[in-house]
């Protein structure tokens, strides 16, 4: 009996903590979430920008904390090419800012500044043939 109760304790534990850190908020959007959009020069792709839900202890601890928004890049036929981190939450300001490179026929690389200062956090991946492959 002690044994059957000291592994459902083990399990709701390791449930817990899947839930806080693994559960994010920025896994659920749409158009009921949808702040902003962003579009590119060209045409050739936009950047969404969308509201984290409050589904764990963290997010609503960022969002209670004003960092309530994520990114999200779509190709001009609404393809989703990449998305920012689960755990990354952007402020009010960095939205405002707004200032976001897109690929083009100079580079390949997509950016966006975060509050992690005016340099910015560097969330670049390269696009080729719209598809995502990593930066090294």
């Amino acid at each position: 009996m002690k044994k059957s109760i000291k592994w459902i304790k083990i399990i709701g534990l390791f449930a817990f903590f899947y839930w806080l850190c693994l559960f994010s908020s920025s896994s659920f959007y749409g158009n009921f979430n949808l702040n902003s959009t962003v579009k590119s020069e060209d045409g050739e792709y936009y950047a969404n920008i969308y509201k984290h839900l409050p589904t764990s202890p963290i997010s609503i601890m960022q969002i209670l904390g004003g960092n309530k928004y994520f990114v999200v890049l779509y190709n001009k036929k609404g393809e989703e090419l990449w998305r920012c981190s689960y755990f990354e939450y952007l402020s009010k300001e960095a939205i405002l800012y707004q200032e976001i490179f897109f690929p083009d026929k100079t580079g390949n690389s997509f950016l966006f500044f975060t509050d992690h200062g005016l340099e910015g956090h560097n969330f670049s991946t390269t696009i080729r043939n719209h598809k995502v492959v990593s930066i090294k």
